[in-house]
């Protein structure tokens, strides 16, 4: 499967923990998600950011077809990411 990449989607690929790593090296305040609800870690975008909900849901219908959801988030990426 071949997944569009929207600008939201590519948040899970080049940036899940963007603010968790510049706020540990103090150049943000906080590690916040920018939907506001925890911190932005690799499994808050994948699991649970309401940002992404609609890719989300796409890929999470691809990978029901041959996998549980959720599922390992390096099969995730080896299965499903082109």
């Amino acid at each position: 499967m071949k997944i569009n990449l929207t600008k939201n989607f590519t948040t899970i690929r080049h940036r899940p923990w963007k603010n968790k790593v510049m706020h540990r090296f103090k150049i943000i305040e906080a590690s916040t998600c920018p939907c506001g609800s925890t911190d932005q870690t690799t499994d808050h975008v994948l699991f649970e950011c309401e940002l992404v909900n609609k890719e989300r849901d796409i890929l999470k219908l691809s990978v029901l077809k041959t996998n549980d959801w959720p599922t390992n988030k390096r099969d995730l990426i080896r299965r499903y990411f082109k």
